[in-house]
């Protein structure tokens, strides 16, 4: 910023936290959505009521029960919890002020690279700031600001931005002949952390060799060095060969490994080619129509030609890597923003068993694409001078801040977004049930409110989508139970069948289970029909023994099936040969609440499968 006065050069980060915060402020004042509700909504272990030992290292085992999945984000959801209670306003809080942390971390980045001899400069002292505003306040970034469980993904992307600044620091000490070992070691450091708070972390090697590809070239003062350097990257990118192709590949591979899914492993990979140009013309030119945020209904390829426009985005795709690779030398920012946004992608667009599409998967590609994007105006030759493009820059970027905040507001109020997300996307299940939800929660269970006929009306309508899951028939059976209306036998039928015949996802499963566990937290459901439907969902593939147990406890007590419980009870404690804890206390259980004949079956099976040498229950035991 030399250009400018000493004594403003502070100002401009302030004033551009300042603007994005403006951006966002609207949607603060949101709900919760979709994976919000078991990651943090109803989720026991992140509802903490002090800050002792036991109650965060339960929150850091909140997104994976009993182990350590993602403990930094749960961690911060708790804190959360713990100081704002069960309002998502605070929630939305601190993932804006993460996104702002963020946002003067792109801005450090961005400086910093344009700087570099490689970049091309000189460089505007403004291109940095319009760098990072554009990137901050893109429409794109808002589901992942203001979807509270995607803070996951924002505080990966901190500790790999600040990985960066670190691995850059390090790296021009060195290019000057200084000692940058420490500030090397303490990005990986980093890097490490953001692995605690979502696994996309990993991509920093990926983000370092661009960087060194481009704009560095594996330099240093020291030749002994830099061929050090050269040799580390060389073996490192085979290493990841090696690993890619010698295990995801095999595991994922197999048609097992995507039975919860209605594509293969080979169809996501084909309809990545056509998503991944979708996410550029998002970045590109942001409309509103362009950004649905539910992608559960996007149609997979099954062919390069099933649709053409498989090949057609893959051959846009090639030509994008070639040109980069074309540019490497004549514009290297250009190479290193494709190199970026294709690095971004690599973890989510390749085989692992994920869903087809989300746009938070583009919180850090986006900055990629915009930095390639500023070199390119940078470059366009103008007779009149730079004022032209000056303008066209500040409009664009202004333009980009008020769709940002026109969608934050939609955000904002849990009504208006669900009628927008199935304005925009009419055919999404997911759209559907979020607004029939939404409905069915403003009526309050009040038979006469007109909203819980418009929710009945949308459940209805989403149950009858191609690839609806059983979770409107799900919706439709509980709004009967809590409000006294006729509880349709069609609804049942229907979600009985989709459990029988489906893929089974998340969704299946959580349709099934809140249905029981309403039923035990006393809502009164027809007890024949959901033990039918919880047996059809047990019938599909093998489950943990706890559920086997939590469904022989409802058989035992509500149907007082005694042969059919002592079945599941049985299932329940042979799931895991080698867990003498969990059969134990099923056994315990049984013992305690006096039902002698489930008891000693499962003693018999213990001794079986060598589990215990404890003796059969008494009668006085088991009474």
């Amino acid at each position: 910023m030399t250009s400018l006065p000493r004594s403003v050069r502070p100002l401009l980060p302030l004033l551009l936290l300042l603007v994005v915060a403006l951006a966002y402020w609207p949607g603060l004042s949101g709900g919760f959505i979709f994976d919000d509700h078991n990651n943090i909504q109803i989720n026991p272990r992140i509802q903490i009521d002090s800050l002792d030992l036991a109650s965060l290292s339960r929150a850091a085992r909140a997104y994976e029960p009993g182990a350590y999945g993602r403990p930094l984000s749960t961690l911060s959801f708790a804190l959360d919890h713990y100081f704002h209670g069960k309002h998502p306003y605070g929630y939305k809080l601190t993932s804006l002020a993460v996104h702002l942390f963020n946002t003067l971390l792109v801005f450090l980045l961005a400086a910093r690279l344009l700087a570099l001899p490689r970049a091309g400069g000189p460089w505007t002292p403004w291109a940095a700031l319009a760098i990072a505003t554009a990137w901050a306040s893109h429409p794109l970034q808002v589901s992942t600001v203001l979807y509270i469980v995607q803070r996951m993904e924002m505080l990966a992307a901190t500790f790999v931005l600040l990985a960066l600044l670190a691995y850059l620091q390090g790296r021009l000490r060195q290019m000057r002949g200084e000692r940058g070992g420490l500030w090397l070691a303490a990005s990986g450091l980093l890097a490490g952390m953001g692995l605690l708070a979502k696994e996309s972390a990993i991509l920093f090697p990926a983000f370092a060799l661009m960087l060194e590809f481009t704009l560095l070239g594996f330099e240093a003062r020291s030749e002994r060095l830099a061929r050090g350097l050269r040799w580390a990257y060389a073996g490192a990118t085979l290493a990841a060969a090696v690993l890619f192709f010698g295990y995801v590949v095999p595991r994922f591979a197999p048609a097992e490994s995507f039975a919860g899914r209605d594509f293969t492993v080979g169809e996501r990979l084909l309809t990545q080619l056509r998503i991944l140009p979708m996410h550029l013309g998002q970045m590109l030119l942001p409309l509103p129509d362009s950004l649905p945020f539910y992608y559960d209904n996007y149609p997979k390829s099954t062919g390069w030609l099933s649709p053409w426009t498989t090949l057609g985005g893959g051959l846009l795709l090639a030509s994008l890597a070639a040109l980069a690779w074309f540019l490497r030398r004549r514009a290297p920012i250009v190479t290193f923003g494709i190199g970026w946004f294709f690095a971004a992608h690599a973890l989510t667009s390749g085989p692992l068993n994920l869903e087809m599409a989300f746009e938070h998967r583009n919180y850090l590609a986006l900055f990629g694409i915009v930095v390639a994007a500023a070199d390119v105006i940078r470059r366009l030759p103008t007779r009149d001078g730079p004022a032209l493009k000056v303008f066209a820059v500040v409009v664009v970027v202004a333009m980009f801040g008020v769709l940002t905040t026109i969608r934050s507001a939609t955000w904002g109020h849990p009504l208006l977004l669900a009628t927008d997300l199935v304005a925009r996307n009419p055919q999404s299940p997911r759209a559907s049930n979020d607004l029939a939800t939404t409905y069915v929660d403003m009526s309050d269970g009040s038979v006469d409110s007109p909203f819980l006929h418009l929710g009945m009306q949308e459940f209805e309508r989403g149950s009858r989508l191609p690839g609806a899951s059983p979770l409107p028939e799900q919706g439709l059976i509980l709004m009967a139970a809590v409000s006294g209306y006729p509880t349709d036998p069609a609804w049942w039928d229907r979600l009985i069948d989709k459990v029988r015949t489906q893929p089974i996802g998340p969704q299946q499963a959580m349709a099934v289970n809140g249905l029981l566990s309403q039923h035990k937290q006393g809502i009164k459901l027809d007890a024949r029909r959901l033990a039918e439907a919880y047996q059809a969902l047990l019938d599909r593939q093998p489950w943990p023994g706890h559920v086997y147990a939590y469904f022989a406890d409802f058989v035992l007590a509500d149907l007082q099936d005694e042969a059919w419980a002592e079945r599941l009870y049985l299932q329940a404690v042979s799931r895991d040969p080698t867990d003498s804890a969990f059969a134990n206390l099923v056994l315990s259980n049984l013992i305690v609440e006096g039902h002698g004949r489930q008891a000693e079956a499962v003693m018999r099976r213990m001794r079986e499968l060598g589990l215990t040498d404890a003796a059969p229950p008494t009668p006085s035991d088991a009474r």
